[in-house]
């Protein structure tokens, strides 16, 4: 009796226990295909129950005593569903139209963006194509918190310098890694003879799908050595199963000097006026026709010349696309040719660029896919000389020296049309006969090629191989006529350069999901890549002019020139990465490097990271809320980065050839350092994601960043034959704040309104310089225990009232006269306190505006031009700006410059604080209008869509620069090189 009376309480518990815990199996697919969905989030409401589905997209899930039995099933990307839970139930999941960005690329994957554990922000290529810009770095300006966009110089075709968190390096470069499809390329300037010709300026922005910025250690460091300052990822559009698509691309638009705050040059009465003023203060009589320095009056009512209007014009811009896209069965393809001239606001200054994509997937079965990512194309610079610092500085053929400090009394024709060359500021040489005789460009021919191979032999294992080739061959000239001035031989130097990128990438990827709610991914890889750089060059003087080209029969006027640099690098790394039920994920990755760069004793670096996540929405207790805080997640990651970003052969003792006595021999040029190795950067972050009422979208991050062993050349003492010796020395710190906000404002059938706020901080801060108080130059240094850039400039402090002589505070804070006695001081630093970015996009019924607005914030700027411009009569005949009209005239005059003294020699316009100027501004960076036609009418003329627009590039800028534009780079200086320019735009694009 007892045994049965035990046997039916353990009937009774095991009855209770299977009512307590009910058992629900299911699967969930996608609506669109039927395609499993792997990992979507399952959930019990109100109970703390929950797990993710299986690679088949099977789950199976106990619902707790005295729970409901509806289950809330949610997936990135997909419409969130209840739904009532019974055994063997099929739950279909749809498209959501409004998504937080279904997955986003990273470092040799692609993952849900509700995976993510670093630090990651992403623009799709729709958001850029329509910009006006030649190259897709100036297209992120003010598109992603943390990520600055600046320019020096506004020649189409240049350069932009992009800076992820700020500057980490001194010695090593600070410019981000681009990696294209997967592959690393070359970026910068990989022109020869021309100031810039950009790299990656060939990529055609309609062809992007989405450009993703990995920003903090855990999304980077599996790049390793080569992410210490961010890397680009650009990927490419690929093609989609079903009819062929066809669009055809159309702009033009022209393009002006932007010039906001109105800054130009003095007129003509202007400038004799204070031509006469300087020469009186000078001593001289300006009346008396017999003197050296006569200069009359009656030199105003002569006319003039504005140098800078006959040395400029309206550029234009043109573009054509032509991009092919589809796929039959297994294959898909996108194809795509576009042609670009963009005349610059100088004449003979242009960019022109041709290129040809075609991106190919194919699945040979369910186990193998190939595909082809092929790109190859023609640019072309054509420039002057066009800057301060290098090719040419204070040159007649600088047309913007020339434009601004030509005297307005030198004509620039004489009365027969001919060019005058009696212009003696200019060493008679006339800078219109330079722009038109001479020649000077880089034509550069270049492929990127691009095979991979995936095989998934099972469901859970991927190994993929890439194979890739980026060549470019540059063919350089510049011709300089001798009849640009009488003392003056025929120049001509000639340059071909070639480089060869080879790469190869190889990973096996692990994907399962174990006891339901366990989920692994493990990726190993290797890579290896070989860069191979030569170049030749010949230089002819007095060649012929009938036949500019180099002969034989000059050869004692000719030099010739040639050279190679190779390096490679091998790595091997491996990412592993867990998560338990879509809700806790923890990362890890690793990667050794081995670097040509280094010697054989410190070649070899390795760089790791790890991270964490919490996805607190999909907390069960969260569930009742979620119609209000629809996704948060909590991120944590540490890391560490390498750079090796130096010269190949920085580590060698090297020899230069030298000549003397008419003897030529070799010296000791660099000395050996077998200890030289990886420059590091370790960087936490804590960061935050959210999503409110499906509508604000957030992201906010604080960092924190150490670079250690920074490559410095260490000065050495002059006794050792060496100025300085390649070393690992130093640290510089950089932390901030970032914000990314994104809101869906209104969203109905017929009106859409979206807003976008980015807002980044970064300080840094210099902590060694291996024993060094400082170093760099005299006037931009980096100072122990101050911001990484610092203008040390003399302390100016007026004008004297009394004699209109310049003031200067010296050692001991006293004022003086002397401008040799003045003292340096800490006078800011070109880093701005933040920067942010803004845009907005309204619709209506197939009309839609978009603006972008960009700022920045408590930066300095060295107008170098104004000491060039506002020198107080040093350069004599030069032209003034005309804010230099503001000079002292008479004893008492207060809130002046100095008074102009032809020929001054007293040193008044040393570079000082006086020409120190706030950079900050506000710009309107792109404004858009553009019109969809309705599909009723384009369907008629059998086409599928036809989009006309119209776009403003740099709108307008409110700053307060006594200049034509406030952005100059992050050195922060004005040198006088090519300015900003603004845009206008139409366009159109038809689709088949």
């Amino acid at each position: 009796m007892r045994k049965l009376t035990l046997l039916l309480c353990a009937l009774l518990a095991g009855i209770s226990l299977a009512v307590a815990q009910t058992s629900i199996t299911g699967t969930v697919l996608s609506a669109e295909n039927d395609e499993p969905i792997i990992g979507a989030s399952i959930l019990v409401k109100g109970a703390n129950a929950s797990t993710i589905t299986d690679t088949n997209g099977k789950f199976t899930i106990k619902i707790p005593e005295g729970a409901g039995r509806t289950l809330v099933i949610t997936y990135i990307g997909m419409e969130r569903q209840e739904v009532f839970a019974r055994n063997g139930m099929v739950v279909k999941l749809t498209s959501a139209d409004q998504t937080l960005d279904d997955v986003v690329v990273v470092g040799y994957q692609t993952i849900r963006k509700e995976a993510k554990t670093g630090s990651i922000a992403t623009v799709e290529g729709d958001n850029l194509a329509s910009i006006p810009e030649t190259s897709v770095d100036k297209m992120l300006s003010g598109k992603m918190a943390g990520v600055s966009v600046s320019s020096t110089n506004g020649q189409p075709g240049s350069v932009a310098t992009i800076r992820v968190r700020g500057t980490s390096s001194i010695g090593a470069g600070s410019d981000p890694l681009y990696v294209v499809d997967g592959i690393p390329v070359e970026s910068g300037n990989t022109g020869g003879l021309s100031n810039s010709m950009n790299a990656i300026a060939l990529i055609n922005a309609s062809d992007i799908a989405s450009v993703t910025v990995l920003k903090d250690a855990a999304a980077a460091s599996i790049y390793g050595s080569r992410a210490a300052n961010g890397v680009i990822l650009i990927t490419t559009k690929s093609g989609e199963a079903g009819k062929s698509k066809i669009t055809a691309r159309a702009r033009y638009g022209i393009s002006t000097l932007a010039n906001d705050n109105d800054f130009g040059m003095a007129n003509l009465q202007e400038y004799v006026q204070y031509q006469r003023d300087a020469r009186r203060n000078a001593g001289y009589d300006v009346d008396n026709p017999a003197s050296e320095y006569y200069f009359p009056e009656s030199l105003a009512a002569k006319g003039g010349t504005n140098w800078l209007k006959e040395l400029t014009r309206n550029g234009s811009m043109q573009e054509y696309e032509l991009i092919a896209s589809g796929g039959a069965g297994r294959t898909t393809y996108y194809n795509s040719l576009s042609y670009n001239k963009t005349d610059g606001i100088v004449p003979t200054v242009g960019f022109e660029k041709m290129q040809i994509r075609a991106n190919l997937d194919t699945e040979l079965n369910k186990w193998l896919k190939l595909g082809t990512r092929l790109h190859g194309g023609y640019m072309k610079v054509v420039d002057t000389q066009n800057s301060i610092t290098s090719d040419g500085g204070l040159m007649p053929s600088n047309p913007f020296w020339s434009g601004l400090g030509a005297p307005p009394t030198s004509n620039a024709y004489n009365e027969d049309g001919s060019y005058n060359t009696d212009i003696p500021f200019l060493f008679n040489i006339n800078p219109l006969l330079v722009l038109n005789e001479q020649e000077k460009y880089d034509k550069q021919y270049k492929f990127n090629g691009t095979v991979y191979l995936e095989w998934k032999p099972i469901k859970q294992l991927t190994f993929r191989t890439n194979n890739s080739i980026e060549y470019a061959y540059t063919e350089s000239r510049y011709y300089m006529p001798p009849y640009m001035m009488e003392e003056l031989v025929p120049y001509l130097q000639t340059a071909d350069s070639q480089y060869k990128l080879l790469t190869s990438s190889n990973t096996i990827t692990y994907d399962d999901v174990f006891n339901e709610n366990h989920s692994v991914n493990v990726l190993v890889g290797q890579e290896v890549n070989t860069y191979n750089y030569s170049y030749n060059t010949i230089v002819s003087k007095d060649v012929k002019v009938e036949i500019p080209y180099h002969s034989s029969a000059i050869a004692d006027n000719q030099s010739a020139g040639d050279g190679i640099v190779e390096s490679a690098m091998a790595s091997f790394f491996g990412v592993a990465e867990y998560n338990y039920a879509g809700r806790y994920y923890i990362k890890g990755s690793i990667r050794a490097d081995g670097s040509s760069k280094f010697g054989p004793d410190r070649r070899w670096g390795t760089f790791w990271s790890a991270s964490a996540s919490w996805n607190v929405h999909n907390e069960a207790f969260m569930q009742d809320i979620k119609d209000v805080l629809n996704v948060l997640k909590l991120r944590y990651s540490y890391g560490v980065n390498g750079n090796d970003n130096i010269s190949d052969y920085a580590h060698y003792g090297l020899y230069g050839t030298v000549s003397y006595n008419g003897i030529t021999g070799q010296v000791p040029a660099q000395l050996q350092n077998r200890k030289l190795t990886w420059e590091t950067n370790k960087t936490h972050n804590i960061g935050i994601d959210f999503r409110l009422f499906d509508r604000l979208s957030g992201t906010i991050d604080w960092y924190t960043r150490r670079t250690e062993d920074m490559l410095i050349a260490a000065p050495l003492p002059y006794t050792t034959g060496f100025s300085s010796l390649a070393q690992n020395v130093g640290q510089i710190r950089n932390n901030g704040i970032e914000i990314q906000l994104d809101a869906d404002i209104f969203n109905t059938n017929d009106f859409k309104w979206t807003a976008g706020l980015n807002f980044a901080a970064n300080r840094s801060k210099v902590l060694d310089l291996g024993g060094e108080e400082y170093m760099g130059s005299s006037t931009l240094r980096y100072v122990v225990g101050e911001k990484l850039y610092t203008y040390w400039l003399y302390d100016y402090a007026g004008v004297n009232p009394q004699n209109g002589n310049a003031l200067w505070r010296n050692e001991e804070g006293l004022l003086t006269e002397n401008a040799a006695e003045a003292r340096r001081i800490n006078a800011g630093s070109p880093e701005p306190l933040w920067t942010g970015g803004f845009n907005t996009e309204l619709s209506w019924k197939g009309i839609s505006l978009g603006i972008q607005l960009e700022a920045r914030y408590g930066n300095k700027v060295l107008n170098q031009d104004r000491s060039l411009f506002e020198s107080d009569g040093y350069y004599g005949d030069q032209n003034i700006w005309k804010g230099a009209m503001n000079y002292w005239k008479q004893p008492g005059d207060t809130n002046v410059l100095p008074k102009p003294v032809y020929n001054n020699s007293s040193n008044s316009m040393q570079t000082s604080t006086r020409y120190l100027e706030d950079g900050s501004y506000l710009r309107i960076k792109d404004v858009t209008l553009s019109y969809s036609l309705p599909s009723k009418w384009t369907k008629k003329a059998l086409m599928s869509g036809v989009r006309i627009y119209a776009s403003a590039l740099n709108l307008y800028t409110f700053h307060n620069m006594n200049y034509w534009d406030p952005e100059h780079g992050t050195s922060g200086a004005t040198i006088i090189s090519y300015p900003m320019t603004r845009s206008m735009i139409v366009g159109v694009d038809i689709t088949f």
